[in-house]
């Protein structure tokens, strides 16, 4: 566990109780969002909302990248793809929440700075750019690495990783948003993506996000 962290990730699934149909409609999303006010959403809809969550958490992702470097960070995956929901994730248990109708972000880059040695100062930026945020954080010490993770109190946490082969990772994660279709999200924006992402750029330049009025790729 993070110590001194008092928020974790869910990590446990949703149990039924009485007038679980009730609270799972009135449940509110990382957006405030609840599943209720979803389903009255087009497809469209949901794909503009995605939109702006991306664009939002690649500002997240650069304010803190730069309080280590302004240098260029390898990409860690594809950012632009939502990913599943469900129990696990991070933040509050959303409750009735699945793979089917709830989703997240993530957004992640590494670094291999200068003379780093995977020593835990290096966490120091990040943890003293949490402290001046006023987020919650924890740290944790496992093998060959280690971590400091914050929780913005508004949907979404951060997670920065230095490892003894001197190589250092930042990972934002948001909490979840409902959805009515998972798989129909997820395609309409994989199917109108690029073939090609960047293998790294410096903080702030990131992909952009399709438009709907982009071709479906064969």
């Amino acid at each position: 566990m993070f110590a001194a962290l008092m928020v974790g990730t869910s990590g446990c699934a949703f149990e039924a109780k009485n007038g679980d149909g009730m609270a799972r409609l009135d449940a509110q999303d990382a957006a405030g969002m609840t599943q209720g006010e979803v389903a009255d959403a087009s497809l469209e809809d949901e794909f503009g909302s995605a939109s702006e969550r991306y664009v939002e958490i690649e500002s997240v992702l650069e304010e803190a990248q730069l309080q280590v470097s302004d240098d260029a960070w390898r990409w860690n995956g594809g950012d632009v793809l939502p990913s599943a929901g469900g129990p696990g994730s991070f933040g509050e248990p959303l409750p009735g929440a699945d793979g089917d109708n709830s989703y997240y972000f993530r957004a992640g880059r590494s670094l291999r700075p200068d003379g780093a040695s995977g020593a835990v100062a290096g966490l120091e930026p990040m943890s003293s750019y949490f402290d001046e945020k006023g987020w919650k954080y924890g740290t944790r010490e496992s093998g060959t690495k280690s971590e400091v993770r914050a929780d913005t109190g508004d949907g979404w946490w951060l997670t920065y990783t230095v490892r003894d082969n001197g190589q250092y990772s930042l990972v934002v994660y948001s909490e979840l948003y409902w959805t009515n279709d998972y798989s129909a999200l997820l395609a309409a924006v994989g199917d109108r993506l690029p073939d090609d992402f960047p293998e790294e750029s410096v903080p702030g330049d990131y992909e952009p996000f399709p438009s709907w009025s982009d071709p479906v790729q064969p």
